[in-house]
């Protein structure tokens, strides 16, 4: 599962109920603001079709402000369209110089063993996540710190599952469809490697020849 906690701005007015996921939502178009177009993270934002006081915030949020929303992030299989988010919680009661962006993805994974430099101090790596019970894979990078990279050297390996805290960001080359998407990490974590054996031991008592095995016969 991906959370996401972050301050968003609502570009398009909540629509009527879509189908996604199973489960019907109101949605509606929105951004995690950043320092130009090209630079906010684009996102379909929805909330659950269900009579309450979360639907009835989401259906009074007004277009060019920003809310406080904490919920799921999901990424998807096409890297153009916006991610979405399922909203949890939304508060629309916050200063609108506000600025919020954090995300736990705890479902990635390392996409090879190469570590990137970047111009900027940073070294990037690629990293996968993949939808709930899914075979979906979405591709796009880690960036962190240098101060991380001694880390990120010790523990990378392809297909290593990984656990990253930090902010996303997106950034779209001459208002390409598909962006440069990455979560810039504060820290990670890794699972540790489980030393291989060669199997379960089988429990055969006192008798002998389990273990052993004689040449191949020339029948």
């Amino acid at each position: 599962m991906n959370f996401i906690a972050a301050t968003v701005e609502l570009r398009t007015k909540p629509i009527d109920s879509v189908r996604a996921y199973g489960l019907d939502y109101m949605c509606a178009d929105a951004v995690v603001p950043g320092s130009g177009d090209n630079a906010e993270v684009r996102l379909r934002v929805l909330c659950y079709n269900r009579t309450g006081p979360k639907l009835e915030t989401f259906g009074g949020w007004k277009e060019g402000t920003r809310a406080l929303i904490t919920g799921n992030i999901v990424f998807g299989d096409d890297s153009g369209k916006p991610l979405d988010i399922i909203i949890n919680t939304i508060e629309t009661n916050v200063p609108q110089d506000m600025y919020c962006n954090q995300v736990v993805l705890g479902n990635a994974f390392f996409g090879d063993n190469e570590i990137r430099e970047r111009r900027n101090g940073t070294v990037a790596c690629k990293i996968g996540t993949t939808l709930d019970n899914s075979s979906t894979t979405t591709w796009l990078y880690l960036e962190t710190y240098e101060a991380r990279k001694e880390k990120l050297t010790k523990y990378i390996r392809k297909g290593r599952p990984c656990c990253i805290q930090g902010y996303i960001r997106e950034y779209r080359k001459d208002d390409a469809d598909s962006p440069y998407r990455a979560i810039v990490a504060n820290d990670f974590t890794i699972r540790k490697d489980r030393e291989r054996t060669g199997g379960r031991k089988t429990e055969t008592g006192s008798a002998s020849g389990y273990a052993e095995v004689d040449p191949t016969p020339d029948y």
